[in-house]
């Protein structure tokens, strides 16, 4: 009697999509998953990665530019990072700028870190990093508006914008905005709170510059509920406490709202 061929990954219960997989090994993104295999940079068995590839954890080698990927999970961190100006949120470096790995307070990590959607090179501000990949999916998606409020200096006052914060609409190249902005105390220079409920590229910069005026400095101040604090110097990062921890997962439908908050284990 022949023997009955094996069920392919796609076909077995227990496979896993490889980009999840990655995530939830606190490796990268789905998304930077994904770019990863457009890029060649994945490959299951020796051959080639492809996008929306199952695999079998416990039986297919998988290979991130040559070196193994080990299921052993590493520790779940979640952290806020104050991005300095001139940095990439990027793991590629653009000619000779720096990007957010080389900084001095992550780059001997061991395990990676993912930013939970970007900030342009010159943006400074709160950043989100962490190794929960569906946490950082979920953040990054449009579909859990959670407001980024940033604090913007500009080179010309914007017409009609008061300390009273105003709700407007900007029609933007790849669609409209929905933001609200009000101007901020600053003697001698133009300063307004701009703030956004999802991260399209340059969403803010291309804002400004549909009001008719540009960007001298940026900065993001608060993701959702969390602001970044005034005594963490640029470069550095703090841990999230178990509460923020908690309202980010209450915020993206990884915890249900009525869940009482836990201390972490000693």
């Amino acid at each position: 009697m022949q023997k009955k061929n094996p069920k392919s990954p796609s076909e077995n219960p227990d496979s896993i999509r490889l980009s999840k997989w990655l995530s939830q090994l606190g490796i990268t993104s789905r998304r930077e998953a994904e770019q990863w295999i457009l890029e060649n940079r994945i490959t299951v068995n020796k051959e080639p990665a492809s996008i929306g590839q199952k695999i079998l954890p416990e039986q297919d080698q998988v290979r991130i530019d040559g070196s193994l990927v080990k299921a052993k999970t590493p520790p779940r961190v979640y952290w806020l990072l104050n991005k300095p100006d001139e940095v990439l949120t990027s793991r590629k470096a653009i000619g000779k700028q720096k990007t957010l790995y080389e900084l001095d307070c992550l780059k001997s990590i061991k395990f990676l870190v993912a930013p939970v959607g970007r900030l342009d090179y010159r943006t400074e501000g709160l950043l989100l990093l962490s190794n929960d990949g569906e946490l950082v999916h979920r953040l990054s998606h449009p579909k859990y508006k959670l407001v980024r409020r940033y604090e913007v200096q500009v080179e010309e006052s914007l017409r009609g914008i008061t300390a009273k914060p105003r709700t407007m609409t900007v029609k933007l190249e790849d669609g409209e905005c929905e933001c609200e902005i009000e101007r901020l105390k600053s003697p001698g220079a133009h300063w307004y709170r701009i703030s956004v409920w999802e991260g399209r590229n340059r969403m803010v910069r291309r804002v400004v510059e549909a009001l008719g005026t540009q960007v001298v400095r940026l900065m993001r101040t608060h993701f959702g509920e969390l602001e970044l604090p005034r005594d963490l110097p640029p470069g550095q990062y703090r841990q999230l406490t178990s509460k923020e921890i908690q309202y980010l997962k209450r915020s993206t439908g990884l915890l249900p709202t009525s869940t009482r908050e836990v201390p972490p284990a000693s």
